[in-house]
């Protein structure tokens, strides 16, 4: 079904990722149901304000920022954040008051239900629920599942869509293809095209 072509891609993008980014493979291959059932507030508001501020920018762009980014938004302690009153702190850090605004609202919304309630919940109503809060959509919602480890998920970015089409399948039927085939997690396939797509275009 796929041309020996990319298949020969995908083998040249997860090399690339085993010698350049092994700590984000390793990352990737660790998340799983059991990531989800041991979450805490603190984690799930790490990977929710990581999604925000990653969306429409470069990952290097955000791992720069992301340090002081925690400091600003109280260490991700979220009653800390339920009691800020001010988004400059945030801002000072990086000037975009849609994203801070976004995260702090959402933040605060999930303090006011209490995260085991809004854990649950999100147990139960499953991946459509995070389009809820603010600054999650409905590629972005995927981004921030597979990160917590809810679903075991690819997001359909540009770099996925890419490859789909560079393939003449969809997203979903190449991820599925890759992780059989290669014995990966779907979010490990997720990042190696992502990671070899954002460094080196997917050599396309």
């Amino acid at each position: 079904m796929f041309a020996n072509s990319f298949q020969h891609l995908f083998k040249e993008a997860k090399h690339y990722c085993e010698e350049n980014y092994p700590d984000e493979l390793e990352w990737a291959n660790g998340i799983n149901a059991e990531t989800f059932r041991n979450l805490r507030s603190k984690r799930f508001l790490t990977e929710y304000c990581w999604v925000i501020y990653a969306s429409g920018f470069k990952v290097s762009t955000v791992e720069m920022i992301f340090p002081d980014l925690k400091k600003a938004f109280k260490g991700f302690d979220i009653q800390a954040i339920s009691r800020m009153r001010s988004l400059k702190p945030a801002l000072q850090v990086f000037n975009n008051e849609r994203k801070a605004n976004s995260f702090v609202k959402g933040s605060k919304a999930i303090a006011e239900e209490g995260f085991s309630a809004f854990k649950k919940r999100l147990k139960t109503e499953g991946v459509d629920m995070l389009e809820q809060l603010p600054g999650i959509g409905p590629i972005t919602k995927y981004h921030l599942a597979k990160n917590i480890g809810l679903v075991d998920e690819a997001k359909p970015d540009i770099w996925l869509v890419r490859a789909a089409e560079a393939s003449n399948t969809s997203v979903n039927e190449l991820v599925e293809f890759l992780s059989k085939k290669y014995h990966m997690s779907r979010h490990a396939v997720d990042v190696v095209l992502w990671r070899y797509g954002a460094d080196k275009g997917l050599g396309l």
